[in-house]
Order: C-alpha cells, then sequence, then structure tokens
C-alpha cells in the first residue's frame, strides 16, 4: 500500500497547479493518472487563454488564473510558455455588437480593463484582418499558453518539491480507510491518504457518483487546427463568436472555435469531423487571407466537459469529509491554475471554493 497525506487523482492542469500549490505549503502530495501527465484535454486545447468569451459568473476565476499564469512564467520561474499579448474580440455583424457592450459592463464590475476599438484602431493593431469585422474590444490581460510544456513543467516543479507521481494508475473506487482516511483503489496498486482530490476531468462522475456526489458534465469533442510556421504577424489572440486564432512563439498558426469533431468517451476514441474542419479553416481564411499561402499540418479533437452555467465544480464530498473534487466547466485549460488554487486552499481549510457545488446523490 501506498501511504501519503494527500492524493491527486488527474495529471491535467488542475491537478499539477494544486499538487504544486500543496507542495509550495511542505505537504507530503503524490499524483496519479491513468495515463501520463495532460494527455487528454489539458493537452490537446489550443492554449488560449483569452478572457472577453468568458461568461460572467466565471471571469473572476478566470482573472484569478491569468495572474496565477503569469505567476508561474514569471515570478517562480516555470516555463508554461505563457505569452500575455492581449486579445482582440471582434464582431462581423451588427446584431452581435450587444456581446461587446456585455464584455466591458462584466469587466467593469471586474475591475478589468476592456477597450473598445475604433475602426481606425482595429486596421491600425490588426492591417491583415479582414474588412467584414465592423467592431471589437481589446482586453490587455488575455494571452496563452503551451499546452505541450505547462503541465508537465508545473508537475515537474512539485516534484522538485517533493511530490510523487505515478503514470498508468486508472482509479476504480474510493472507500474510507478503517484507521481514518481514505483507501484508494487501482487495478495493482492500493493508496492511503488523509485527504483525496479528484481531478480528472470529464471522467470524475465515474469515482464522485459511487460516494453520492453528483456532477453535471456535458461530453464535448473540441477541435484544433495547426499550420506550419510563419514569419509573426499575430500579435494578439484573435476571437469571433465562432472562431479563435493564435500564433505560438514559434511561428505556427493554431485555429479553434466552437465547431466539434466526433468522441465517445467509453471507448476512448475521438476524431475530426472533416465538414466541421473545412468550416473552421474556411472561416479562418476569411478573417485572414494571408494564410491561405501556409500548409495545415494536422488537426485534431479532444475531450472537455461542459458545466450548465460554465462554472467549474469544486467542493468536498458531503458524506465523505477529506475527498474534494476540483473540476473545470468551460475553457478548463485557460482556468485550470486558480482551480487547482482552490483546491489547495479548500484542502488545507484557508477558504471556500469558489464555484459549483455537487448534488447530493439520494
Amino acid at each position: 500500500m501506498k501511504q501519503t497525506d494527500y492524493l491527486i487523482i488527474g495529471a491535467g492542469i488542475v491537478g499539477c497547479t494544486a499538487a504544486y500549490f500543496l507542495t509550495k505549503e511542505g505537504k507530503k502530495v503524490l499524483v496519479v493518472d491513468r495515463s501520463f501527465p495532460c494527455n487528454e484535454a489539458s493537452g490537446v486545447n489550443a492554449g488560449g487563454l483569452e478572457l472577453l468569451q468568458q461568461p460572467p459568473k466565471s471571469l473572476p476565476l478566470h482573472k484569478e488564473a491569468a495572474d496565477l499564469w503569469d505567476r508561474l512564467q514569471n515570478e517562480d520561474g516555470i516555463d508554461v510558455g505563457y505569452q500575455r499579448t492581449g486579445g482582440i474580440y471582434a464582431i462581423l455583424r451588427e446584431e452581435d455588437l450587444h456581446m461587446l457592450d456585455e464584455q466591458e459592463e462584466r469587466f467593469a464590475k471586474n475591475g478589468m480593463e476592456c477597450r473598445r476599438l475604433t475602426i481606425d484602431e482595429i486596421r491600425s493593431m490588426i492591417p491583415w484582418v479582414s474588412h467584414d469585422v465592423i467592431a471589437a474590444n481589446f482586453s490587455p490581460k488575455s494571452g496563452y499558453s503551451n499546452p505541450l510544456k505547462a503541465g508537465r513543467n508545473v508537475l515537474a516543479a512539485a516534484k522538485k518539491l517533493g511530490a510523487e507521481f505515478m503514470a498508468h494508475q486508472t482509479i476504480r473506487k474510493i472507500e474510507p480507510a478503517e484507521a481514518g482516511g481514505y483507501n484508494v483503489y487501482a487495478e495493482e496498486e492500493v493508496f492511503h491518504a488523509d485527504k483525496v482530490l479528484v481531478s480528472c476531468g470529464i471522467r470524475s462522475p465515474k469515482l464522485l457518483d459511487p460516494l453520492g456526489a453528483r456532477i453535471e458534465l456535458q461530453e464535448q469533442h473540441n477541435m484544433i487546427t495547426v499550420t506550419e510556421k510563419a514569419p509573426h504577424f499575430l500579435d494578439y489572440t484573435f476571437t469571433t463568436p465562432t472562431l479563435t486564432m493564435k500564433q505560438t512563439a514559434e511561428g505556427s498558426i493554431l485555429i479553434g472555435g466552437g465547431r466539434e469533431g466526433y468522441g465517445e468517451l467509453e471507448a476512448n476514441t475521438k476524431d475530426v469531423s472533416i465538414n466541421n474542419l473545412c468550416f473552421n479553416v474556411r472561416e479562418a481564411l476569411e478573417m485572414v487571407p494571408s494564410i491561405k499561402k501556409l500548409n495545415i499540418l494536422r488537426s485534431w479533437s479532444g475531450f472537455e466537459g461542459f458545466t450548465p452555467e460554465r462554472l467549474p465544480y469544486i467542493g468536498e464530498v458531503e458524506d465523505y469529509p477529506g475527498v474534494y473534487y476540483a473540476v473545470t466547466g468551460f475553457c478548463g485549460y485557460a482556468i485550470g491554475p486558480a482551480v487547482g488554487m482552490h483546491a489547495c486552499r479548500m484542502m488545507t481549510g484557508q477558504g471556500e471554493p469558489g464555484g459549483l457545488r455537487a448534488e447530493r446523490r439520494i
């Protein structure tokens, strides 16, 4: 039996950051994952940290997450590939102008800067963009990080501080131990911990349901397309109601948006939708005609869970004190460090979680 004080189930961005914050406080932490760190949703997204598209209730957590991304990169010295480029949210139809007004209102409520761009400013800041854009907002706090680096490097930093990690541990059940704490059962290993954090994303309900804690997640299959490298010309993250674009520090263009691929969680299979892929790339070409010269290198899809209110679930299982959950509900990679920090505070008795609570299953 493997002993630890804090057991974290799931090595996505939430689990990795929670482990890092806990080990910084001197806690004994063990992280387990069914495969590798950030091998699913936290590793297959586009890395966007755009703030303008976030729902009103989750914006405070995204604001906190943006500061934590900056802290991890620039204060703690962990290479998460973070760049605070600023972000532009563009509108192409007059009937969507209300979105910009609503963004300004909720940013003002949270003490954040959001500036409406004039047409001349749009053309000056993004001269490459289509003239179909009629209005836009600018957020200087938006940016991106590199999902191929971030979670893995945060976990590596936690390991330097004493955390342990075990891969290929598919957790089957969590049970109270006779002497206190909890026994957590994998296929060929048993773990004992005083406190347990379930942070395995869309797979979390399988562990929480038997404990009487119900979280509602809608399965999504987000798609990303990446191009070959090009000389740098996209200075900001760029978002419309149906498209996201950014240029990485290495020069590739990442294209995403709200159009889905295919997936089956139980079978662990996923694939792109050719029709939706073509639609997304066509829209990107309409917005930035010059990328027509670039070759697409690859496209992929990945699992993500959306909650009804687009807020994360963060809390303690009512009937099992010492078992906690931290599961994101929209733009999970972007908000991940804040959810990990709230999980750390909650498990160490330093604060109340800021998110949805699991319903009690009768």
